[in-house]
């Protein structure tokens, strides 16, 4: 304390000269002072003390500071070093700081650690990036808690700059956790640890998440805030980081031992919608154990203490082919850090039907082939949540894409889109697939069906116990309702597409880069005449080509994406056979599984009267009339009865606009059919629902972006 007195009495002595010489002058003058500020560290920071929860500033830290001067920021981010030779956790820093001589009262911020790049001019937009992926250099140590916390000091002020001492709060919390190992694990060396939360988040009209679980990323800080100036704002809008990963340096040996690591991550409760948290645990050789807990809870400057033994694991598994059987324009992928491939050589499920083939030749004029011959390169397009895919693992050779998930947990979900192209340099693709991360595979979401009943004249046209459905949207991370429906975050497809949208606005590329999507569409063009395909949006050739793009629609193409003649309805002017079912409307028509299909092998897009087991007349209904089977109430859906017994859960989606792209969320949910509509120039045939009314078999633009509930074959 008499060193900082000291120190600040001899400032003043500068202060009082200055003010002598501008003594008259009509503006402050500004006088930069040689300042020692003592400061007080809180707990777990910057180097654990010896009971490891306890703060010590280390030799040569640095502090940022901002001093307002009567209501004029004069000191804008100086930096004040640690004066100390050893860890300690109080101690002076020293810096100068620029000062408006003879102000009526001075305030001082401070945050830890200093970055010269702060961009803030009044301390209330300070920057800090809390990274994904940190490292630790040997179970144990914690200095590089330093590379990743960060300090706020309360405001102090004071009448003539003398200011008392700093106290600093935590932003951020750490989570240790103490792995002992037993059985396969122990012996083994520990390469990583990832840890994930369960997706949660308020979901605003536009599409745009608040109230994020966010581990990691970007954030702000008002240093100027009267109360929780240590709580950052999230800068990273809807991108949402679910995860946080260490890697260690030295890599220990597991085993009866506790081996420790500490993780520093946003304080934040992890437990809204009953959400659990997850640890993957990877090994030097490759193994993998996960193991998940209640979510927890945790406030900023705390520590959360994990201990866990690790008695298994899974070995690297050799690559699993998903076309082994049947080829498909989406594929299920349901073990994390699983190696996949499928066959990259036929499009689709490689079926053109005469139907198709001879439309698309009278409208574009080219002729359908299923065959994939000039590929080279595979590029993943996007994933919708970061650490989906491990970078750099989609390659392309011998005819098949390869791919690896990450660590993951699929129970979380994701989606992601691979393209094959010619070369490198192409922004056409040849063709492109859907993965579909989820917590079952394909063979068990087949053993999972539901067998709708349909209303008794649709059971006699089309069979009873024909219509069985996926108990899930295609694309979706589960069954599941309640206020956090992670089951209405699937993708979305225009009619007649196979490749899927993003939910929502965020998507990540191979890098775990966030990016805004819509940030390519393409309006389909007005004019033109059938039987030309180059220069032209809105075919089957463009939409192959460009998989990412949303195709916008104009009144000139009845609002479908594909021009086909221009405005008009049926097969004089629209592409029906896109999606197999050309005649759909009538009761007894079925579909057939083409090119262009967007469900798994074994699954199809289902025709419109699959959904008249929701209603006791089998036609649209009032939730008021009483003829509507549902259990429950509505909550972001309904959970329809489909055999009299058993429920399953459609959600209120959203969707994108057919002109804009656009995406909007409403508790309404839309899903396409099979069918183009019957006489209606709006396009393909919907079921739709609301929480006061159910809709079979209604109709909307084909260039709308819904989502889709897959159909056994």
């Amino acid at each position: 304390m008499d060193r900082w007195w000291l120190a600040a009495a001899g400032a003043w002595v500068l202060c009082s000269c200055a003010a002598d010489r501008t003594e008259g002058s009509s503006a402050p003058q500004l006088v930069v002072h040689t300042v020692g500020i003592e400061a007080s560290a809180p707990a777990t920071r910057t180097e654990l003390a010896s009971d490891g929860y306890n703060v010590q500033w280390s030799p040569g830290d640095r502090i940022g500071v901002y001093v307002e001067s009567g209501g004029t920021f004069t000191t804008v981010n100086a930096p004040m070093t640690f004066s100390g030779t050893e860890a300690a956790s109080s101690g002076t820093f020293y810096g100068e700081l620029t000062l408006a001589d003879g102000a009526s009262s001075y305030t001082l911020y401070a945050y830890y650690p200093y970055d010269p790049s702060q961009s803030s001019s009044d301390a209330t937009g300070i920057a800090f990036t809390l990274p994904p992926q940190q490292t630790q250099r040997a179970a144990g140590d914690s200095t590089h808690l330093g590379d990743s916390d960060f300090l706020v000091a309360a405001a102090v002020s004071s009448t003539d700059a003398s200011f008392p001492a700093l106290s600093f709060s935590h932003a951020f919390a750490v989570v240790e956790l103490d792995l002992t190992a037993s059985g396969t694990m122990a012996g083994k060396s520990l390469a990583s640890i990832t840890l994930y939360a369960t997706d949660v988040a308020t979901v605003s009209s536009s599409g745009a998440l608040s109230d994020l679980d966010i581990m990691a990323g970007s954030f702000t800080f008002d240093l100027t805030a009267s109360t929780g100036n240590n709580t950052g704002s999230y800068a990273g809008g809807s991108a949402q980081i679910g995860y946080c990963g260490l890697s260690l340096n030295e890599q220990p040996v597991l085993g009866s031992d506790p081996v420790v690591a500490y993780l520093t991550i946003n304080p934040a409760d992890y437990s809204l919608g009953g959400g659990d948290i997850y640890f993957v645990v990877t090994t030097a050789d490759g193994y993998t154990s996960t193991f998940s807990l209640p979510g927890i809870a945790i406030a900023a400057g705390q520590m959360k203490v994990v201990t866990q033994e690790l008695s298994s694991g899974t070995a690297p598994q050799p690559t699993v082919s998903l076309s082994s059987s049947e080829t498909a324009n989406c594929y299920i992928a349901s073990v994390a850090s699983q190696s996949y491939s499928f066959d990259a050589t036929v499009a689709g499920n490689g079926v053109i039907t005469p139907g198709l083939q001879s439309a698309v030749q009278r409208y574009e004029g080219r002729t359908l082939s299923a065959t994939l011959s000039d590929g080279s390169v595979a590029r993943l397009l996007w994933q919708s949540k970061p650490n989906l895919i491990e970078p750099g693992s989609v390659t392309y050779a011998d005819g098949q894409i390869s791919f690896t998930l990450t660590g993951r947990p699929t129970e979380l979900g994701g989606n992601a889109v691979i393209a094959l192209y010619p070369d490198a340099t192409s922004d056409e693709a040849i063709w492109s697939w859907h993965i579909w991360i989820t917590d079952s595979s394909n063979e068990e979401l087949l053993a999972a069906a539901e067998t709708y009943v349909m209303a008794p004249a649709y059971e006699q046209a089309y069979g009873a116990g024909s219509a069985v459905m996926m108990d899930r949207n295609l694309g979706a991370i589960y069954k599941e309702d309640g206020p956090y429906a992670r089951s209405f975050r699937a993708p979305l497809f225009q009619w007649g597409r196979k490749d899927p949208f993003p939910w929502g606005q965020i998507v990540f590329d191979e890098n775990n880069v966030p990016l805004t999507f819509l940030s390519t569409w393409s309006p389909v063009q007005s004019s033109g005449s059938p039987g030309s395909y180059e220069g032209y949006t809105g075919n089957t050739w463009y939409a192959t080509a460009h998989p990412e793009t949303f195709i916008a629609t104009t009144n000139a193409t009845s609002y479908d994406w594909y021009y086909g003649a221009g405005a008009g309805n049926g097969a004089s002017y629209r592409n029906d056979e896109l999606w197999g079912n050309p005649l759909g409307y009538n009761a007894g028509q079925t579909t057939t599984k083409t090119l262009f299909d967007p469900c798994p092998p074994g699954w199809v897009v289902p025709h419109p009267y699959v959904f008249t087991a929701f209603t006791t007349t089998g036609s649209s209904a009032a939730m008021s009339s009483g003829d509507v089977n549902v259990s429950g109430s509505f909550l972001q859906g309904w959970n329809f009865l489909y055999d009299g017994t058993n429920t399953t859960f459609y959600p209120g989606v959203g969707f994108r606009y057919d002109e804009y792209a656009v995406f909007s969320f409403l508790s309404a949910g839309y899903y396409w059919s099979s069918s183009p509509a019957v006489s209606d120039l709006a396009g393909a045939a919907y079921f739709g629902l609301t929480a006061t009314n159910v809709y079979i078999a209604a109709t909307d633009p084909r260039g709308f972006g819904l989502p889709v509930r897959c159909m056994r074959e």
